[in-house]
């Protein structure tokens, strides 16, 4: 028996295919060399691309933290918590990216959209392993 759509919870996996995507845009929208010459990716396209590639980072290295203890638990949540602040960041960049580099406003709120999809799905996981781990505040 299937469960209905509309009652689907979003997995991990969803959450790393979101923060793949934010990279990948990222990726392609730095490589473009008419838009952004590469010997000025030193000004901010290289911050922009670690930034993503970061944010996947750290969501790869939580989700391959199994919680056991309270360190773990606590490992998880840090790197988690980082995947946060680094989608706040790569936000105020794609801000700055899109006077420096004159990106379209269309392709400014694509990224941005799927940023914060991306940042929502990583407090909404947070926050489930919050609820999930709690027992090992006890310990």
């Amino acid at each position: 028996m299937s469960v209905p759509e509309t009652k689907r919870r979003t997995g991990k996996l969803e959450v790393l295919v979101k923060v793949l995507e934010v990279t990948k845009y990222t990726n392609l929208k730095l490589s473009n060399q008419k838009k952004c010459d590469p010997k000025f990716d030193y000004v901010l396209g290289d911050d922009i691309k670690k930034t993503s590639r970061d944010i996947y980072r750290h969501c790869w290295g939580a989700n391959s933290i199994r919680v056991i203890n309270k360190s773990t638990r606590d490992a998880r949540h840090k790197l988690q918590q980082q995947a946060v602040q680094d989608c706040n960041e790569l936000l105020m960049m794609i801000d700055m990216a899109q006077a420096t580099y004159h990106f379209s406003s269309k392709s400014v709120e694509y990224w941005g959209r799927i940023t914060i999809a991306a940042r929502d799905g990583i407090r909404k996981w947070r926050d489930a392993d919050n609820k999930r781990y709690k027992h090992y505040d006890d310990s």
